[in-house]
């Protein structure tokens, strides 16, 4: 049997021969150790628009940008807040905010400022208020309808709110 020419290949050009046989794989030897002069592996960058989630003790944010789609929808950022406790997790409600407010409330976010609240003015159920603390951030939800706090979280230093603040306005197009 013949095989078709290739594609885009110059006229008269050979075809390749292929082994009857197939290609036998070597499996690789678990044993095996990187060079010591290979360099670390780099963690995987997030992709531009996929959602972005943080938490603690109890509770669990998730962050997400739509983009404007011009003619149809202008761009906004929604906060779904999650109960998370052993084995199980509810909803405590959301917020969602229009762009120029979003970008007020990350940019407040990355520069530190404290306390700030975060409020849906397009939609939600639920405001947020942050803080930074000597612990590091702290965040508190409650429902827009009841003045007492349905949770408040604190996470430890190591989480880089500035980053997230930074990647969520490049979602945005700030």
């Amino acid at each position: 049997m013949t095989l078709a020419p290739i594609r885009g290949a110059p006229p008269g050009a050979p075809n390749p021969d292929f082994p009857a046989n197939g290609m036998a794989a070597k499996p690789a030897d678990p044993n095996t150790t990187s060079p010591p002069d290979a360099p670390p592996q780099a963690v995987p960058r997030r992709q531009r628009g996929a959602p972005i989630e943080f938490g603690g003790h109890g509770a669990m944010l998730t962050f997400r940008v739509t983009p404007e789609l011009p003619a149809i929808s202008r761009a906004s950022m929604t906060v779904h807040v999650m109960a998370v406790e052993h084995g199980s997790s509810h909803r405590f409600g959301f917020l969602q905010m229009s762009a120029a407010n979003a970008r007020m409330f990350l940019t407040d976010l990355r520069n530190g400022r404290s306390s700030i609240v975060a409020m849906g003015d397009e939609d939600g159920t639920v405001q947020i208020t942050f803080e930074v603390t000597d612990a590091g951030v702290a965040f508190e939800v409650q429902k827009t309808s009841e003045p007492r706090a349905l949770c408040r979280c604190e996470m430890d230093r190591t989480f880089d709110i500035k980053s997230m603040a930074d990647e969520l306005l490049g979602d945005l197009g700030a």
